[in-house]
């Protein structure tokens, strides 16, 4: 890695080729933000890049809020779709974007931060004006063709994200044993540990967070566990610098934090019922949709369930698979989620908006079911599974 001031010009081609396991729609992406010099990084768990590239993770992207318009035309060319929220909280200066990989039907999500607004579980109550250093240090990545925040800087924003998190509970489960900084936190400190160099951390962290919080990062980020006693000192002596970020006072905090909590309870109830183990609440501004998969019914119920394990991680998904009342169903389409069924609905109440129609190789018949004048794609049922799913997930993204 190298460190490249925001000011230079970014390599219109990487100087080697791509990661063959990343996404061709990233590669592209990429690409396309480097020719039209948008002004970027990405900011958090860049020790997930090769999942990000991959689609399996986010990628946090930090972008200069100028580039704001020319970004949104790259991101639209690149066949990226913008999306908001069904419920729960919609933070200042972040946007998501999702593509679709035609080659593999993967989702990938573009999660664009114009501002640093972070914090709090249910909250994110901080912004942290921190944007120009952290675009004046990026950092060119190599390996994975883009930018990425100094790991210096990155150290300190977990160290501060992880303080700030910090709530009652926290202390009530360390009393009990329970380690606070353990799992993907610790293994994310410790990558990161691995490449500053010096005393450069503290050096970073003092005009942000002043000299008596910055002696202590070192202690944190070589302990074996950072314990939650480091982590309060560490925010106690930040406080004074901290709290001129805070967007909301402690009442407003504390019953912001709490309705919101109690909303994606409710959420996250609704989608246990539903059979949804990964859910989201995103949906499209263009509005709902309504997909049919029909065919043999064995094999347009197995497409349909996958179709929704692909979108649920991502979109507000319903599942329509078995026959009942289709209230629920049209209820939810005009909320805005994406209805997947394994059958036709009732063409006079739910008209669907895709119908996705898999011949059956035993009757060549089951191609010409009359489907009136709602758009059909049509799949060879006996095309192989993985190409029936992506040409099923390429028509669905299409129409989204």
């Amino acid at each position: 890695m190298s460190v490249l001031s925001s000011t230079q010009q970014s390599p219109r081609q990487p100087s080697r080729a791509p990661n063959p396991a990343a996404l061709g729609l990233l590669t592209d992406l990429l690409r396309r933000l480097h020719v039209a010099e948008i002004r970027y990084c990405q900011w958090k768990s860049n020790e997930h890049l090769d999942a990000s590239m991959q689609g399996t993770t986010d990628l946090d992207v930090l972008v200069h809020r100028n580039d704001a318009r020319r970004l949104e035309r790259v991101l639209a060319e690149a066949d990226f779709k913008p999306f908001g929220k069904l419920s729960g909280p919609d933070y200042p200066g972040i946007e998501d974007y999702l593509g679709c990989d035609p080659d593999t039907g993967r989702l990938s999500h573009f999660h664009v931060h114009y501002q640093l607004t972070l914090g709090e579980k249910f909250l994110k109550g901080y912004w942290l004006r921190w944007e120009d250093t952290a675009l004046a240090t990026r950092v060119w990545d190599e390996e994975h063709g883009l930018y990425v925040i100094d790991p210096h800087l990155e150290t300190l924003l977990l160290v501060t994200r992880a303080s700030i998190k910090l709530r009652a509970r926290d202390f009530l489960l360390a009393a009990a044993g329970y380690a606070y900084v353990r799992g993907g936190l610790l293994s994310e400190l410790r990558w990161l540990a691995r490449r500053l160099q010096g005393d450069r951390l503290r050096a970073v962290a003092r005009p942000l967070i002043g000299e008596r919080a910055a002696a202590l990062l070192s202690d944190i980020i070589t302990a074996p566990a950072p314990s939650i006693r480091q982590l309060m000192e560490f925010r106690r002596r930040a406080r004074p610098r901290l709290s001129t970020h805070r967007l909301y006072g402690p009442l407003g905090a504390l019953g912001r934090r709490w309705v919101r909590e109690a909303s994606w309870a409710w959420v996250a109830l609704v989608n246990r019922v539903r059979g949804l183990t990964k859910r989201s609440t995103r949906v499209s501004p263009q509005g709902g949709l309504t997909v049919c998969v029909i065919g043999r019914q064995s094999d347009a119920t197995g497409v349909a369930q996958r179709l929704i394990s692909w979108l649920a991680p991502e979109l507000a998904v319903l599942p329509f698979l078995e026959p009942r009342a289709s209230t629920a169903a049209r209820r939810a389409r005009g909320r805005g989620l994406i209805v997947i069924a394994d059958r036709l609905t009732d063409p006079e109440e739910d008209r669907p908006d895709l119908i996705i129609r898999l011949s059956d190789p035993s009757n060549d018949a089951s191609r010409f079911v009359h489907t009136g004048t709602t758009p059909t794609i049509d799949i060879d049922g006996g095309a192989g599974f993985a190409t029936i799913l992506v040409q099923a997930q390429r028509a669905i993204w299409e129409r989204i």
